[in-house]
């Protein structure tokens, strides 16, 4: 399924809706090329910035490249080498169902949803050969993907999670997101985590050129062969990602409703400007499935790459529940950047929320350990 909408349709009616509405009096301008998204200059690579006591941002801040420890914090030497087994560690002990465990509140297991006994219909099936899944940099459907993953097992049945990178980003920004315990966590259970390298170029424009809807048929490709390699639950795959991969994740939750569980877009949202949407809302591939969704994002105003981000994040949130799905907001008040305490709870999020959680075991309230500024939307 294809949204219909280009990079020259986006710009004409960006215009239209710039003259109807004056959509642009907030100060969000087009850049030089037009596009919609969260454009940074070619030589300007967005940094993902973590807080307080994680990566710095500006001119000294880290690298999305640099070493990143179990504590998520950057190490010295040089560039992050791809994932290895060692790397992977123990992780945490199992549940009582079988998927990784892990601490929430005041101690106690986090709570591990149920969800309903349906199962993802719409699995896509294998095009090509599948590599061999390991960890390292792999190739699947043409694209080099970098993959952390465990050990195939016929009984062990952990989660897959799709990661978008931004804007100048690359793979290794994964460890930003989710952070090295979750990822050590997801494959000592079996599971993979999968961060595709750059766009195949194909399909339409999510945002600025950074991702396309062509780059799903990979993520179909990595799904299908960690179903067939490492026999992953079907009911716990999941989606990630950061500003440009933010709006890829979004976009992502309705174009793959028929197998994603859950999302956590960092500085996403849906993609366009006040009332125009190209973000395919009303053309889901599951009507019947609304991904769980944590919406991550700093302080309208401040969180802005031409888009505001709190604006969009906010929009996509509000379809969720409109559609009768379980959103969560997170506005960690900053600018631009993900927020170094957000990975552990955004992992958290997805373990509680596999295939058509409902209720949610969050409609509650939110696990004490999640920060401070995330709240139920």
């Amino acid at each position: 399924m294809r949204w219909p909408l280009h990079l020259d349709d986006m710009r004409s009616l960006t215009a239209r809706a710039r003259a109807a509405e004056g959509l642009f009096a907030a100060g969000l301008a087009l850049g030089a090329s037009g596009a919609v998204g969260c454009a940074a200059a070619a030589d300007e690579p967005e940094r993902p910035a973590q807080g307080v006591g994680g990566l710095a941002a500006g001119s000294d801040g880290a690298d999305v490249g640099t070493p990143i420890d179990s504590a998520g914090n950057a190490s010295s030497g040089g560039k992050a080498g791809a994932p290895t087994a060692e790397s992977a560690g123990t992780g945490h002990a199992a549940g009582s169902g079988g998927a990784p465990g892990g601490s929430s509140g005041s101690g106690g297991a986090t709570p591990m949803g149920s969800g309903s006994s349906a199962q993802p219909t719409l699995l896509p099936k294998a095009t090509q050969t599948c590599p061999p899944i390991k960890p390292g940099s792999l190739t699947f459907a043409g694209q080099s993907v970098t993959v952390w993953a465990g050990t195939p097992s016929a009984t062990a049945q952990g989660a897959l999670v799709i990661y978008w990178h931004g804007t100048g980003g690359n793979p290794q920004e994964a460890l930003l997101a989710l952070g090295q315990a979750a990822i050590n966590e997801i494959t000592s259970a079996g599971g993979v985590v999968a961060a595709q390298a750059q766009t195949n170029g194909k399909g339409t424009n999510t945002g600025n050129n950074v991702w396309f809807t062509g780059d799903f048929a990979v993520a179909d490709e990595i799904v299908a062969c960690a179903i067939e390699q490492l026999h992953i639950d079907t009911r716990r795959i999941y989606a990630s990602g950061f500003s440009a991969g933010g709006l890829q994740t979004s976009w992502m939750a309705y174009e793959r409703s028929g197998y994603l569980a859950a999302v956590v877009p960092y500085s996403g949202g849906l993609t366009g400007l006040g009332s125009l949407v190209l973000t395919p809302i009303a053309m889901p591939q599951d009507p019947s499935n609304v991904p769980s969704a944590m919406a991550v994002h700093g302080r309208e105003g401040s969180d802005m790459l031409i888009l505001d981000f709190a604006v969009q994040s906010r929009a996509y949130l509000d379809d969720v529940k409109k559609k009768g799905g379980f959103a969560i907001e997170c506005d960690h008040g900053g600018g631009h950047m993900i927020p170094s305490d957000a990975g552990a709870a955004a992992w958290k999020f997805m373990q509680a929320h596999p295939f058509k959680t409902n209720p949610s075991p969050y409609a509650s309230g939110l696990p004490t350990a999640f920060p401070a500024y995330c709240k139920l939307f």
